[in-house]
């Protein structure tokens, strides 16, 4: 029998759910949040390798060498959760990662780091509380190669939080101890915390809401990461004007149903803004955000 079949994968990973605060209690454990690709690994034991994105797709083919760093293990058959990760030297760079997601020679850079276990030799573990699921993932792999290493579980949140905010690294999850693997978000068990986006992004587009100004549209590294209002009158009665002086064309490939439907001035002169978010969507747009200013720095909106 195929030992991958006696392995069965969830239908989703678990996934931490948004929060602004970091819980406190000895019943939590803190682990730094890796900003990369997520991705299962399934291991036959006898060298076969199988990886899945969070959506349960097959991504062998998109991290070859992600395949080979884990082909030589022989720690038994397992289902390992974790991450893809680049690391820049100074911190996870999850714009240089996400170039796995394009056809491309290995890159032997890129690191797995793991964080839970669903299953460990045929067992399934997912009803067994996180505590003893990450015990013996540690002591599956109890050595830290540069490649290929077991995140660590801390039990201070706060002080894990000041460490990472000082290195500009992403942000933390924060872990009920006792709690089973559950699929997707519906639980309340794992919870993360990221450090506060703020980017430069140009202006692109004007949003009209009954023929007045509503709200900008805007674009980062070549894409649409949606749109900011928070405009006082001033700044409206400005672009109203500027979006009739250079009216242009819209610059993305395509748009979202909702987008399309939307009555938008695109802009000829693009120009830069200021915003901060939450985070990056899954989908790559920017949840909840704000207005700073125009231009790369200085006055404030």
């Amino acid at each position: 029998m195929n030992t991958m079949s006696l392995l069965p994968l969830p239908k989703v990973p678990m996934a931490p759910v948004t929060s602004p605060n970091i819980p406190k209690g000895s019943e939590w454990g803190y682990q730094i949040k890796w900003d990369g690709v997520r991705t299962l690994a399934r291991l036959d034991g006898n060298g076969g390798v199988e990886l899945f994105s969070k959506r349960v797709e097959p991504r062998n083919t998109t991290f070859p060498e992600i395949v080979d760093l884990l082909s030589p293990l022989r720690v038994g058959p397992c289902i390992l959760d974790g991450e893809i990760v680049y690391f820049d030297g100074t911190r996870p760079n999850f714009q240089r990662s996400r170039l796995g997601v394009q056809k491309r020679s290995g890159n032997d850079d890129l690191l797995f780091v793991m964080f839970d276990m669903l299953n460990d030799n045929g067992e399934d573990l997912r009803s067994f509380p996180f505590r003893d699921r990450y015990s013996r993932l540690a002591a599956k792999f109890p050595e830290k190669s540069p490649r290929l290493f077991v995140t660590d579980l801390f039990d201070d949140g706060q002080s894990l939080w000041e460490w990472l905010i000082e290195r500009e690294w992403e942000g933390l999850i924060s872990k009920r101890l006792d709690s089973p693997y559950s699929e997707g978000k519906g639980h309340k068990d794992w919870f993360k915390k990221r450090k506060e986006v703020r980017i430069v992004a140009d202006v692109v587009g004007v949003k009209l809401r009954d023929g007045l100004v509503s709200s900008l549209v805007l674009q980062y590294e070549n894409k649409y990461i949606g749109h900011v209002s928070g405009l006082d009158n001033a700044s409206k009665k400005l672009l109203l004007q500027f979006m009739h002086d250079h009216p242009g064309d819209c610059p993305f490939p395509s748009l979202s149903q909702g987008m399309k439907k939307s009555d938008v001035v695109w802009l000829a002169v693009h120009f830069p803004c200021r915003v901060t978010a939450l985070e990056f969507t899954d989908t790559g747009l920017l949840r909840q955000p704000k207005l700073l200013g125009f231009g790369a720095g200085g006055g404030e909106v």
